[in-house]
C-alpha cells in the first residue's frame, strides 16, 4: 500500500483532461521514487514527462487545429463532424500508452512488490479519469499509435545505457567528481524481492552516458558551456560562500538565514520519498500559473489547446535540458563542495604528495571535516546526501530555467505581455512546496509504507507559502537554492558577477534583486574557439529559446521526413476514416 499524499492546488484543475494526465504522470514520478521503480532520477523522469506530453500534444493537435503537431504528416483534420471528445479520446490513448510503456514493466533491481504497486497505482489513476475512455474508438487507437511512434523515436531503446552507471569510474585528481565522503556507498539488497536479506555495497553514479547516447527532442544547437573556474579568485570566493551559506547547522562558519534555508528546502525534490524529482516541482508550478492565466471569456477549446501546448513545451524543454546538462556534467566531471571544501588544501586528497620540510598549516578556507546541509532525504530517517553526479552545471538550475523561460516566452506571445525575453517579467505566483507543506517530515524511525506519513513520528516541516514577483525571480532563487544546501557552487548555476551584489567579511554573499540580473557573462572552453555561457541558468534559457524559436520542430539528426506530406505514422495500423471523414488526409 502507498499512502495518499496530495499536493496543494485548485481542485478544478484535474477536471480538465490535460491536467488530469499531467497529474497522473506527476503521481507516477512521486510513487516510483518512493518504491525504487523505473524512470527514476532527474534524467529519466524528465524524459518520461517529455515523452508523455509530446505524445498527448500530437494526438490532440492531429485532430484539433490549435497548434502544429511535432511529427511530420500529422496535419490538423478536425471538421464540423468531429467534437472535442474525439481529441480527448486521442489524448487518453496517447497518455495511457506512454504511461503503460514506462511504468508497467519490471526490470533489474525492481522488486515484484514495487512493480505490482506501480501497476495498481497507475490502474487506479486511469480508473479515476473523470470521463469515459472508449479504448475501442478510432480516436483512442489513433492516439495510442501516435504515442508508440513518439516512443520509438525518442524513448531509451533496449541496449542503451539510459541513466545506468555502466562501467563508469570517477577520476581521482583534484577538481574531479568522486564518491561522497559521508555516503561513499549505499547498501542495497542482493535480491530486491528480499529487502531484509543480504546486502551489497553499491557506488551510485547517475547517468554518465545519458547525455551522449540519448536523442534530442527539439533542440537544434549544441549548447555548450564555458569551463568552470579552478584555483582563481572566483573559485576562492565560491568556496567561502558555500561554506558560509551551505554548511550544516552548527558548523562554526555557517551563517545561512532562515529564509535561505527555506529556499534550499523549497526547491529540493531530490528524488525524495513521496515527493519525487525537480521536473515534478516545476510542473506543479506551471500548472498553477497556467490556471491563473485563463481568461474569463476564453473559449474552452482555446483554453485546452493552450494547456496542451504549454505543458508539451515545458516538458520537452526539460527533457532536452536533462540530456544536455548531463552531457556537460560528465564532460567536466567537476567535484561538488563536500569534496572540494574538505580537500581545498593542496596537502589533502588522493592527489596530494608527501613532502619533507617545515610544518604547514591548512589553508584557512579548507575544512577536512566540513559538512553541508545537504540534499534532504525527506519522509525518511536517512541523512542528507550529495547527488551522485558531477556538479557543473546544476541540473536544478538548467531544468528550472528551461521550464520557466519557455513558460515566459509562451505567455509573452499568447498574452502579448510586455517584458524583455531575457529580463524580468510580471508573472507573479505563490506556491506551497511538498517539501514544506506541514506534512512532510524528517522521521525518527524507518519509513513505513503501510502507514500514512501523517501518522509517522518525526520532525514536521512548517507549512510555508512562498511568494515570487515573477518567474525571473524564481529562476534566480531556484539556482541559488543549491548553494544554500551546500551541494553546488554558485557558478554551477550562473556567473557570480551577474547575480552577486556584494561579498561579506564572513564569506557569505548578497544576491542582487532579480530585476538587476541578466545572466550575460561568458567564458572560454578548453580546445574550442568562442565564448560560452557559465552555469545551468543561461544553459536552460538558451535551450528554451532554441525550442521556442524553432516552434518545437524535430531536429535534423532524428532523420524524420521534412515534407509534411510524408507520413511517420503507419496509415495501415489504424483507420481514421470514420473520424476524419476525409479521403485526402495524410494520417489515417
Amino acid at each position: 500500500m502507498l499512502p495518499l499524499y496530495t499536493s496543494e492546488e485548485p481542485s478544478e484543475l484535474n477536471k480538465h483532461p490535460i491536467f488530469y494526465w499531467n497529474h497522473v504522470a506527476l503521481e507516477m514520478n512521486r510513487v516510483t521514487h518512493s518504491l525504487n521503480g523505473p524512470q527514476t532520477g532527474p534524467t529519466m523522469s524528465s524524459r518520461a514527462l517529455g515523452l508523455l506530453h509530446l505524445a498527448i500534444h500530437d494526438a490532440y493537435f492531429a485532430i484539433d487545429k490549435g497548434y502544429k503537431p511535432y511529427l511530420p504528416g500529422l496535419e490538423p483534420v478536425l471538421d464540423a463532424g468531429e467534437t472535442a471528445e474525439d481529441a480527448e479520446q486521442a489524448m487518453a490513448g496517447a497518455a495511457i500508452t506512454v504511461l503503460d510503456d514506462l511504468y508497467s514493466r519490471g526490470g533489474a533491481g525492481i522488486s515484484v512488490l514495487a512493480n505490482h504497486t506501480l501497476l495498481a497505482h497507475l490502474k487506479n489513476q486511469i480508473d479515476n479519469y473523470p470521463k469515459h475512455i472508449d479504448t475501442l474508438s478510432v480516436s483512442y487507437r489513433f492516439g495510442a499509435r501516435v504515442a508508440r511512434k513518439i516512443l520509438e523515436i525518442l524513448g531509451v531503446r533496449p541496449g542503451e545505457p539510459g541513466a545506468d552507471s555502466g562501467r563508469y569510474e570517477p577520476k581521482s585528481g583534484r577538481f574531479f567528481f568522486r564518491d561522497e565522503p559521508l555516503n561513499p556507498v549505499r547498501l542495497l539488497p542482493v535480491d530486491p524481492n528480499n529487502p531484509s536479506g543480504p546486502e551489497k555495497p553499491v557506488r551510485m553514479y547517475h547517468g554518465p552516458f545519458y547525455g551522449t547516447t540519448t536523442r534530442p527532442f527539439a533542440t537544434h544547437q549544441q549548447h555548450k558551456l564555458a569551463d568552470p573556474p579552478k584555483d582563481d579568485d572566483e573559485y576562492q570566493e565560491a568556496v567561502r560562500e558555500v561554506v558560509a551559506l551551505g554548511g550544516a547547522p552548527g558548523r562554526p562558519k555557517t551563517v545561512r538565514s532562515a529564509d535561505q534555508t527555506v529556499a534550499a528546502l523549497f526547491w529540493a525534490y531530490d528524488g525524495a520519498n513521496l515527493i519525487g524529482t525537480p521536473p515534478r516541482l516545476y510542473n506543479q508550478i506551471v500548472r498553477q500559473i497556467a490556471w491563473s492565466q485563463v481568461k474569463a471569456d476564453a473559449a474552452p477549446g482555446k483554453t485546452t489547446a493552450e494547456f496542451v501546448r504549454l505543458l508539451a513545451l515545458v516538458n520537452v524543454a526539460m527533457a532536452d535540458a536533462g540530456r544536455i546538462a548531463w552531457r556537460e556534467k560528465y564532460h567536466f566531471e567537476y567535484w561538488r563542495p563536500l569534496t572540494g571544501v574538505r580537500e581545498h588544501d593542496a596537502a589533502s586528497g588522493p592527489g596530494a604528495q608527501q613532502q619533507n620540510g617545515r610544518k604547514k598549516e591548512l589553508d584557512k578556507d579548507a575544512d577536512p571535516f566540513w559538512e553541508a546541509l545537504g540534499a534532504p532525504e525527506t519522509n525518511t530517517n536517512k541523512i542528507s546526501f550529495k547527488p551522485p553526479f558531477p556538479a557543473y552545471p546544476s541540473g536544478h538550475a538548467t531544468f528550472g530555467a528551461a521550464a520557466f523561460q519557455i513558460t515566459r516566452l509562451f505567455y509573452k506571445k499568447e498574452r502579448d505581455l510586455q517584458f524583455d525575453a531575457n529580463g524580468p517579467d510580471e508573472i507573479a505566483f505563490a506556491f506551497v512546496s511538498d517539501e514544506l507543506n506541514g506534512i512532510s517530515r524528517d522521521l525518527h524511525q524507518p519509513y513505513s509504507q503501510d502507514t500514512p506519513i501523517q501518522d509517522q513520528p518525526g520532525d514536521v516541516r512548517t507549512r510555508v507559502v512562498r511568494h515570487f514577483e515573477s518567474l525571473w525571480d524564481a529562476i534566480l532563487e531556484n539556482g541559488a537554492s543549491r548553494v544554500f544546501l551546500g551541494v553546488h557552487w554558485r557558478f554551477d548555476a550562473f556567473a557570480s558577477e551577474d547575480v552577486i551584489e556584494t561579498t561579506n567579511p564572513d564569506g557569505s554573499t548578497v544576491y542582487r534583486d532579480s530585476k538587476a540580473v541578466n545572466y550575460k557573462t561568458t567564458g572560454t572552453r578548453s580546445g574550442e574557439e568562442g565564448q560560452f555561457p557559465i552555469g545551468g541558468v543561461p544553459l536552460g534559457i538558451a535551450i528554451a529559446n532554441d525550442i521556442f524559436e524553432k516552434d518545437m520542430t524535430p531536429p535534423a539528426e532524428l532523420g524524420l521526413p521534412t515534407d509534411p506530406a510524408q507520413m511517420v505514422v503507419d496509415p495501415a495500423s489504424t483507420s481514421r476514416d470514420a473520424l476524419t471523414k476525409s479521403s485526402n488526409t495524410n494520417i489515417r
